[in-house]
């Protein structure tokens, strides 16, 4: 039996009834989460993507950033210039790809061509033998060659409409060049560290700017499968409460998110609730390392959260 089967069926065992008492009334009220702790939900260290200089950085620690917003700038001097020729290859290339010029001359010359063998034909029905056989022969391959003229150039205008695709493509791998110089953020979070600074030479994957999300915060910890069944969990409620400096007790509201589908030592199985904090004079209430006290209140179901993170 799998571990998965083996503790859904402990939990129906455990939450099957009970002297008359049904599942759902045995779920319903507020059970305490043993053991929690407040983490990050997201915490990343934003790092360089191509190597050189850093020649900004915009940030320090403590600012709160969006996502997309730029941290910092490494030296893109190269790239700038390389983007200028590019367009410049591509400009070209479009004049190139918009010119059919020879189109247009191929196919009046292949015109001109065929008007000159149907005139001497014309002629020699007239007069047969006013044009030898073997001039014949020759005005009809210059009207044949006037027609193969104007595939060759329509071919040569088709291959510089290719060409000029592929320089537009040399202009957004430039671009993209340039892009990836730029550091980013890629959430809406708070900076806690700046590991470089303007001077100093970065290589790809070198670490520049750590960056955490404290608008929302997660909570874990575990139930007991005597008390509560993880059907009973899912997706409900909590209250999360803290005490702060002075005795002060802060309440938070979130939801469980996920509920473990094995059991650890003692027939207990983990949790994890997502919890909006919220800020005071500019700080964060709500802080990763506590140690609150939270309850899921199993008889009510909750909303998705709807606000936003940062």
């Amino acid at each position: 039996m799998s571990a998965s089967i083996w503790f859904l069926s402990a939990a129906l065992a455990l939450t099957g009834p009970d002297n008359g008492e049904s599942p759902g009334r045995r779920a319903a009220g507020q059970f305490e989460v043993e053991n929690a702790i407040v983490t990050f939900i997201d915490e990343i260290d934003v790092a360089a993507q191509e190597p050189g200089l850093l020649t900004e950085v915009k940030v320090r620690e403590g600012a709160e950033v969006k996502a997309d917003d730029q941290m910092a700038q490494i030296n893109d001097s190269k790239a700038q210039v390389a983007k200028k020729v590019a367009q410049a290859e591509h400009e070209v290339a479009l004049a190139e790809a918009t010119n059919d010029i020879s189109v247009r001359y191929a196919d009046k010359a292949q015109e001109v061509a065929h008007f000159d063998f149907e005139a001497h034909r014309d002629a020699n029905k007239q007069a047969p033998g006013s044009t030898p056989k073997a001039e014949m022969m020759k005005l009809l391959l210059q009207w044949q060659k006037g027609m193969l003229e104007v595939d060759k150039a329509q071919l040569e205008l088709d291959v510089a409409k290719l060409t000029a695709k592929v320089k537009e493509a040399s202009v957004e791998a430039a671009d993209d060049d340039i892009h990836r110089r730029r550091v980013l953020s890629p959430i809406d979070a708070v900076v806690i560290e700046v590991y470089r600074h303007v001077g100093e030479w970065v290589n790809p994957g070198d670490r520049i700017v750590r960056l955490v999300r404290m608008k929302t915060l997660r909570v874990e910890g575990m139930l007991r499968l005597a008390d509560v069944a993880p059907t009973h969990v899912k997706d409900r409620p909590v209250t999360v409460n803290v005490t702060l400096t002075g005795n002060r007790s802060v309440e938070f509201k979130g939801q469980i998110v996920f509920v473990a589908p094995e059991l650890q030592p003692g027939d207990k199985y983990r949790v994890i609730a997502e919890v909006e904090n919220r800020e005071e004079h500019g700080i964060w209430l709500l802080m990763p390392g506590m140690k609150p006290a939270m309850k899921v209140d199993a008889g009510v179901a909750a909303e998705k959260p709807k606000a936003s993170r940062r």
